[in-house]
C-alpha cells in the first residue's frame, strides 16, 4: 500500500540528517526504546505507536539508503510476532520561511495475521504511526 504524509517542522533539514547514526538523540523520541546501532550501521530499535488504541510493540531495523540535503530514503522492517512489514520511506526536505517542510511517501507491504485485519484499518494505523514517529523524530532534532 502508498501512504503519504506531510507535516512542518522548526528543525532544519541539516539537522533532521544529523539524526542518522545518533542513538542518543533518538531515544528522546517517545515510541521508541532500546534504540541502538548493530555493527552494519543499521539502527534497531523496539517502535510502539502511541497512535493506537492497544500498545503493539514492533522490533525494526531502520537502515539509510540515501540522504542528503533534499531527502533521504529508509528501508525499515518490522516484526511482532508472526506479523512482518516492510515500508520504504521516502523523505523529502523543503525549506519554507523558518520551518522545513517534510513531505514522506512509503511504500508499505504487511504480512502475517496482521495482513488479515481490514486493510482500511491497517492503513490507518501504518499511516498514523509513521506520522507520529516522524513528528516526534523532527521534535529532537
Amino acid at each position: 500500500m502508498k501512504l503519504t504524509g506531510r507535516f512542518e517542522t522548526t528543525a532544519s533539514a541539516a539537522a533532521l540528517l544529523s539524526l542518522h547514526g545518533g542513538t542518543e538523540a533518538l531515544a528522546a523520541v517517545p515510541s521508541l526504546r532500546e534504540v541502538r546501532l548493530d555493527t552494519s550501521g543499521t539502527l534497531r530499535a523496539v517502535f510502539t505507536p502511541r497512535s493506537t488504541f492497544v500498545p503493539m510493540p514492533f522490533a525494526v531495523t531502520i537502515a539509510v539508503q540515501r540522504a542528503g540535503s533534499a531527502g533521504a530514503v529508509l528501508s525499515v522492517h518490522g516484526t511482532r510476532g508472526p506479523t512482518a512489514l516492510d515500508v520504504q520511506l521516502r523523505l523529502e526536505f523543503t525549506h519554507s520561511g523558518t520551518a522545513t517542510v517534510v513531505s514522506w511517501a512509503a511504500d508499505v507491504a504487511v504480512r502475517g495475521p496482521g495482513a488479515t485485519v481490514g486493510q482500511r484499518v491497517v492503513r490507518d494505523l501504518v499511516a498514523a504511526a509513521l506520522d507520529e514517529v516522524l513528528r516526534d523524530t523532527a521534535a529532537v532534532a
